[in-house]
């Protein structure tokens, strides 16, 4: 993880790094995979979803942006990369489920809305 140093008005230096948070949550339809969620997106991730044209791809990127972590494998018991592809394999009730714990993570953009 990369870091970016600044000094302060005391002189004292700080640094900037990912202060979002995690929880671990089970899916319905898996109960014994556990998934780790961040608590927000960073600038960069809003940036992605702003190439997407279609809110069914936008949130797919909300969903591999916040995923920090699942124990998904594949045959050879290796992880299994969080990706569109592999989102897309999941039942609906899971994503369902995911984008509702997301929902927390895109407050924000529902306050940009209200102001526009």
């Amino acid at each position: 993880m990369s870091t970016l140093l600044f000094r302060s008005k005391s002189n004292m230096s700080s640094h900037l790094f990912d202060v979002r948070k995690t929880k671990k949550i089970n899916l319905p339809s898996y109960p014994d995979v556990e998934i780790e969620l961040y608590d927000q997106l960073l600038t960069s991730d809003v940036g992605k979803l702003s190439n997407n044209t279609t809110d069914y791809d936008r949130g797919i990127e909300v969903l591999r942006c916040l995923i920090k972590s699942w124990s998904f494998v594949n045959e050879k018991e290796e992880p299994l990369t969080i990706s569109k592809e592999n989102l897309e394999k999941l039942p609906t009730k899971d994503f369902t489920f995911l984008m509702k714990e997301a929902a927390e993570a895109l407050s924000f953009l529902e306050i940009k809305q209200k102001k526009s």
